[in-house]
């Protein structure tokens, strides 16, 4: 697993922030985890959500919209 720093950079898109670049290791870890798991609810929510407006398309055309949308 990447140390919290490079972990962080690539979560980030880039170089850190010098506010998080002063935090210790154990710090940028957690706060490491807390991204992953925040971007993990979110992904998990986004789909359920996309799901959930399926049920606005009539069912014959569901398979179709899932495929052109990408679900």
């Amino acid at each position: 697993m990447p140390g919290p720093t490079r972990g962080l950079a690539e979560q980030l898109g880039g170089a850190l922030p010098d506010g998080i670049e002063a935090l210790d290791e154990a710090h940028k870890q957690v706060l490491a985890d807390s991204l992953r798991q925040a971007r993990r609810q979110q992904a998990a929510a986004l789909s359920a959500s996309a799901e959930d407006s399926l049920k606005y398309v009539p069912a014959l055309l569901r398979g179709a919209v899932r495929k052109a949308v990408g679900l």
